[in-house]
C-alpha cells in the first residue's frame, strides 16, 4: 500500500468519523453558525443534508439579512420555518431586521412556534425603534421556560393566568398595558427576573414564591413604586439601580423600598445605587431597617455620593442592619461642580457608630477622591470591623499624583494598628 493511498484512506476514515457524529452534537455545532452557513454544511455529506432543518434552536440575528434586501428577509424566514421539521424549542429573533409594517408576519411565526414545542423565546431589539412589537395572544398560551423581551408591548388577554413553567424572565424597554383582570402575573417556578427601562407597571402584582434573583435597572421611580410582590421570601440576589434623580416631593411618596427590603429576609447579595439610597433616607441616622438582613454577606453601592447627606444616612442605616456582612464595595460618583460639602458631624458621635461589622472581611472603595468625609468613613469602618482582612482603595484618576500619595499615607496610618488587616491596596486608578 503506497503512502499516498494510506493518506487518502486515513482522510476518508476521519471524514467518516466526523459524519457519524450524533445529531445533537451536529446541532450544537450549527448553533454557532448562521443559518446560511448551516445550510451550506449540508453539502459536505449526504447524512447532513437535512440536519439543519431539524435543529431545535433557530437564531435569526442582525447578521441574517446583511447580504440581502430587508424586503426579502421575511420571505427567507418564512421558507426556513416551512422547511423545518421537528420541534423548535429555542427561537431568537432580532426585531430590528423586520420592518414595523411586517409585524403581522411575526404574529404568524409566533403562532407557528406556539404549536411546535417552544420553551425558550427571545425577541430582542438592538436598535431603539419607535414602533414596539405587540406580543400576540398566542405567546401567552405557550408553556415557556425562558422569556427575553426587548422593545415589546406586554398586553395579555383576560384569560391569561401567568406562565406556570417560566424559570427566567428578562424585560428590556417593555411597555405594560394592564387592566384589573390582567394585573396579576403568576409565575410559580420563576427563578430570575429582570426589569430594564420598563414602563406601565402600575399596580402589577407578581406571585413568584421560588424567585432567587431580582433586578431593576434604569426603570425609573414608578416601576419600583407600584410593583407588588406577593411572595419573594427566597430571593438571594437583589439589585436596584434606577439612576434617576429623586425630587424632594418624590422622595416622600408612597414608594416603599424599605418595605420591599423587609420582604427579603434571605437576601445574600444586595446592589443599590445612589438614587435608590435616597428612598431610605431618614432624619434619624441611628435607625435600622425594620427587618434585619441577617443573611446578607455581599453589599455593593454604585455611584455613591459622599456629598449627599441622605445617601450617607441610608448607607449607615443599611450597615447597621447587616450583622453578617463580609464584603462591602462602593463605586463613588464623579465630583459635581458646585456640589456642597457634607458636615463631618454626619459621621461623628454615637449616632454614626457601626458596631455591627464584626464579620466584615473585605472593603473596597473605587474612584476615591480623598475628601474629609470619605477618609472619615474609612476610619469609621476600620474601627467597627475587627477582623477586616483586605482593604482596597482605588484613587480616582483625576486626582493629582501628589494628593494620591498623601491619601495613601493617611490610609496607611489608619490601618497601621490593625493586626487582622493582611492586605492593604491603595493605588491610583489607571484608565
Amino acid at each position: 500500500m503506497t503512502n499516498s493511498y494510506k493518506r487518502l484512506h486515513d482522510g476518508r476514515d476521519k471524514l467518516d468519523r466526523l459524519t457519524d457524529l450524533p445529531i445533537n452534537v451536529i446541532h450544537q455545532i450549527q448553533e454557532h453558525m448562521t443559518i446560511e452557513d448551516a445550510t451550506r454544511m449540508s453539502v459536505l455529506s449526504s447524512k447532513w443534508r437535512h440536519i439543519w432543518a431539524s435543529n431545535p434552536k433557530l437564531t435569526i440575528s442582525a447578521d441574517f439579512c446583511r447580504k440581502g434586501k430587508q424586503s426579502s428577509t421575511t420571505d427567507i424566514i418564512n421558507r426556513v420555518l416551512l422547511h423545518h421539521y421537528g420541534p423548535i424549542k429555542t427561537f431568537l429573533l432580532d426585531l430590528s431586521i423586520i420592518n414595523p409594517s411586517k409585524h403581522s408576519v411575526i404574529d404568524l411565526w409566533m403562532l407557528h412556534l406556539s404549536r411546535n414545542g417552544l420553551v425558550d423565546l427571545t425577541l430582542r431589539c438592538l436598535e431603539h425603534l419607535n414602533t414596539p412589537y405587540k406580543l400576540p395572544s398566542s405567546v401567552y398560551g405557550v408553556e415557556l421556560e425562558h422569556l427575553n423581551l426587548s422593545n415589546c408591548i406586554f398586553r395579555p388577554p383576560c384569560r391569561f393566568r401567568g406562565f406556570q413553567k417560566l424559570k427566567s424572565l428578562s424585560l428590556n424597554r417593555v411597555s405594560f398595558q394592564l387592566d384589573v383582570a390582567t394585573s396579576f402575573l403568576c409565575v410559580p417556578n420563576l427563578l430570575d427576573l429582570m426589569f430594564t427601562q420598563c414602563s406601565g407597571l402600575h399596580h402589577l402584582n407578581i406571585y413568584a414564591p421560588e424567585l432567587l434573583c431580582l433586578k431593576f435597572c434604569n426603570c425609573g421611580i414608578d416601576t419600583i413604586k407600584w410593583i407588588s410582590f406577593k411572595d419573594c421570601r427566597k430571593v438571594k440576589f437583589f439589585a436596584v439601580m434606577p439612576q434617576q434623580e429623586v425630587s424632594q416631593n418624590g422622595q416622600h411618596e408612597a414608594l416603599n423600598l424599605v418595605k420591599l427590603l423587609s420582604s427579603l429576609p434571605e437576601v445574600r447579595a444586595l446592589i443599590l445605587d445612589g438614587c435608590s439610597l435616597k428612598f431610605l433616607a431618614s432624619s434619624d441616622v441611628a435607625r435600622r431597617l425594620s427587618t434585619m438582613l441577617n443573611h446578607l454577606v455581599n453589599l455593593e453601592f454604585y455611584l455613591f455620593d459622599f456629598n449627599d447627606e441622605d445617601q450617607i444616612c441610608s448607607l449607615l442605616c443599611i450597615l447597621r442592619s447587616c450583622l453578617n456582612l463580609k464584603l462591602l464595595n462602593l463605586l463613588l460618583s464623579r465630583i459635581k461642580n458646585g456640589s456642597r460639602k457634607v458636615d463631618l458631624n454626619q459621621l461623628k458621635g454615637q449616632g454614626c457608630r457601626i458596631d455591627e461589622l464584626n464579620n466584615l472581611q473585605t472593603l473596597g472603595i473605587h474612584r476615591f477622591h480623598g475628601s474629609k468625609v470619605e477618609l472619615r468613613f474609612v476610619r469609621l469602618v476600620l474601627a467597627s470591623a475587627p477582623i477586616l482582612e483586605k482593604m482596597t482603595i482605588n484613587v480616582d484618576e483625576e486626582v493629582s499624583e501628589r494628593k494620591a500619595t498623601k491619601i495613601s499615607k493617611i490610609i496607611g496610618v489608619f490601618a497601621y494598628s490593625r493586626s487582622a488587616l493582611t492586605q492593604l491596596i491603595c493605588q491610583k486608578h489607571q484608565p
